[in-house]
């Protein structure tokens, strides 16, 4: 379980709270969860800092939507991290991507 959170541009922070397998799905479901949430204004302009603080063990990590968005772009990687890539990329339908 961790919770994923991002201030938007008018500073209010958003944050939810789901299961994901890495750091990358966690941002990957998050986004999806606040463009799908009537009470947040999710503007994915590439600069917003997303944060990952997962609960067991206890840590935390921060990247941006740009940086996700290159690691989403990035080929290669084992035949399970293709499949993993290929479903958030039919989830997130992001022309950017």
């Amino acid at each position: 379980m961790c919770r994923v959170s991002f201030r938007d541009s008018e500073g209010i922070e958003h944050a939810v709270e789901l299961e994901a397998r890495s750091l990358y799905e966690a941002v990957e479901l998050a986004i999806d969860r606040f463009r799908r949430c009537e009470h947040v204004q999710y503007d994915p302009k590439g600069l917003h800092e997303f944060t990952v603080h997962s609960r067991e063990p206890g840590t935390e990590h921060r990247l941006t939507r740009n940086m996700f968005d290159a690691w989403l772009r990035r080929p290669g990687g084992s035949p399970a991290d293709v499949a993993r890539k290929n479903r958030l990329k039919e989830l997130l339908g992001d022309v950017r991507i």
